[in-house]
């Protein structure tokens, strides 16, 4: 092999090893990503259970309704946040439904950095949780 043969297949090995690195690289931050939005799922969907777990279990001894079978959402809203209160980086909050049925409880990832994460959305009528009386 002569100078120049050698000082190529140099260039092309660090050009090589160059590209290979930054495609492991640039795979490492989407595992990093994906990681990420996992756990911010699994936060949401915790927040969501425990929302409904409550809602069964001590819904009854509050007064959320405004006596015609229909929440009052600022009654809910401060009962469930003194019960469950929202952990940093995620967004509770409580919309009445158009119909009148009940009240969207809205759950988000709000990460401090970067675009807005999953969102979580489930709708909450009194009488699912037994709290219409007739």
């Amino acid at each position: 092999m002569n100078l120049i043969e050698v000082l190529t297949s140099s260039l092309l090995l660090a050009g090589s090893s160059a590209a290979a690195l930054g495609v492991w690289g640039q795979a490492a931050s989407e595992v990093a990503a994906s990681t990420r939005l996992e756990q911010q799922v699994d936060q949401l969907e915790q927040l969501r259970l425990a929302s409904h777990r409550w809602l069964i279990a001590e819904a009854g001894a509050h007064t959320l309704t405004n006596g015609s079978c229909r929440f009052d959402a600022s009654s809910l809203s401060e009962a469930m946040d003194q019960a469950l209160p929202v952990p940093e980086g995620i967004r509770r909050q409580w919309t009445p439904d158009p119909d009148g049925v009940g009240v969207w409880q809205e759950l988000e990832a709000h990460p401090p950095q970067g675009p807005a994460g999953p969102q979580r959305r489930q709708l909450i009528t009194p009488a699912a949780y037994g709290l219409c009386q007739p």
